[in-house]
């Protein structure tokens, strides 16, 4: 327990399912991704429940502590002793407002050789938001050789640090892409791998972002711009007239975190049933 009065469980795996379990150190995972895994604990605590729904507060924290203590680097542990000396540490006044944020936002990662930055914007069901700075390291020797881990957190600015940007999150294809606020859908849906706005020949024969082609139309869910009267024009024209939904990746611009659907037709327009575009269609 915690001199906050707060329970800690056994370290033991026994009686957690895999949900509850936090992701491991891993070569393959960048330190942005580090950061992510520890948001993301914070992010869905209030998903933790039985399966009545109702929540569990000390499970969904419990694993929130055991995610960051996972991807505690040794300094960190020295610093602050085994779990419960971390639980403490990261329970206190300072800490609390991140571990029981309502909501968490990443800004820009700065990654400096085997050091990387990062600043987590905390915003606490009593509305004073935190700035947090995250500060990690690539491991040079030890059982995690080659893994970024978490060295230190430190709350950098009470409320929203000026200097704060924030980074949405794309979803697009089962990927996660982060950007900055206010950049084009086209260009990060472009760094997806595999993945592209276009469909067939489009990928290459198209107008290259300038709004004209119509090719990167792509159903968009969340924090995005207005479209302008040009794109509204676009959309206007067959084959997109009356897919309401649809957007011009070229002229949106992400002000928040989006989902991004990309459909069958060569326009990116809906097909049925997953059939073929017309020749019609082709011929435009």
């Amino acid at each position: 327990m915690t001199d906050d009065g707060i329970e800690l469980r056994d370290d033991s795996d026994a009686d957690r399912s895999p949900n509850d379990r936090p992701r491991e150190p891993d070569p393959e995972l960048t330190p942005e991704q580090v950061v992510e895994a520890q948001t993301s604990a914070i992010r869905n605590a209030d998903r933790e429940g039985d399966p009545t729904g109702s929540s569990d507060p000390q499970r969904a924290q419990d694993r929130i502590l055991r995610t960051l203590f996972a991807f505690a680097a040794p300094a960190f542990r020295r610093r602050h002793g085994d779990f419960e000396g971390v639980a403490a540490a990261m329970t206190n006044p300072i800490y609390r407002p991140l571990v029981a944020a309502e909501t968490v936002e990443r800004g820009p990662i700065d990654v400096d050789g085997d050091r990387a930055v990062q600043k987590v914007l905390a915003r606490p069901e009593d509305g004073r938001d935190r700035t947090y700075e995250f500060v990690l390291e690539r491991q040079s020797t030890g059982e995690h050789e080659g893994c970024w881990l978490i060295a230190a957190i430190d709350m950098v600015y009470v409320g929203e640090s000026p200097a704060f940007q924030r980074r949405p999150t794309v979803e697009f294809d089962g990927r996660a892409i982060t950007c900055e606020e206010g950049a084009t859908l086209r260009d990060v849906l472009l760094r997806a791998e595999g993945r592209s706005p276009y469909n067939d020949v489009s990928q290459v024969a198209n107008c290259g972002g300038n709004g004209l082609c119509g090719t990167c139309a792509v159903e968009v869910c969340g924090d995005v711009d207005d479209p302008s009267e040009r794109e509204r024009r676009r959309l206007e024209l067959p084959p997109h007239s009356g897919d309401d939904d649809l957007r011009l990746s070229c002229r949106t611009t992400v002000q928040g975190d989006v989902s991004v659907v990309k459909h069958d037709g060569v326009f990116g327009q809906h097909v049925a049933d997953g059939s073929a575009p017309s020749d019609e269609e082709d011929d435009r």
